[in-house]
């Protein structure tokens, strides 16, 4: 007589769950790469504003980033002058410069905008500077960084 062998459990493995994962990990990190994508490559205090409004994600991609620090400041390639006050694309440039920067940029995406990085320590005629270099380059898109004032009751 012969006899059989039971049959083996047939032993399959879901790979939902890890497609699920995979999926979320791969959102995270295409989120995490656009907030990088800001320059913060000097350290920037922001000033506080009572009625400042948080930009959503797309606001900020796609914008030139312009950051403005106090004079006497070290960066990068140098120290921050009257006659190079502004940062963008890692370099310091005058205002000729930044002009130039934007209308290049902007001449390669009509949809250029700016996001201005102006440190509360800064002079105002230096951040008229930069509206003005921006103007001059044809882009009127314009944000300015800051941070949100607490509400009275708040408490930290």
């Amino acid at each position: 007589m012969k006899l059989r062998k039971p049959d083996e459990p047939v032993c399959e493995m879901d790979m939902t769950p890890m497609i699920d994962c995979v999926f979320q990990l791969l959102i995270f990190f295409m989120v995490a790469a656009s907030m990088a994508k800001i320059d913060k490559s000097v350290d920037i205090h922001l000033p506080v504003a009572p009625k400042a409004a948080i930009p959503e994600e797309e606001a900020l991609r796609g914008r030139g980033v312009v950051n403005i620090a106090p004079l006497g400041t070290a960066v990068g390639d140098g120290v921050v002058t009257e006659q190079r006050p502004f940062l963008i694309a890692g370099q310091l440039v005058d205002e000729p410069g930044l002009v130039k920067i934007i209308s290049e940029r902007a001449a390669a995406d009509p949809d250029f905008r700016v996001y201005v990085r102006a440190d509360k320590n800064a002079e105002y005629r230096t951040t008229k500077r930069a509206i003005r270099a921006c103007a001059a380059a044809g882009v009127f898109d314009i944000i300015f960084g800051t941070y949100q004032a607490k509400e009275a009751g708040e408490e930290g």
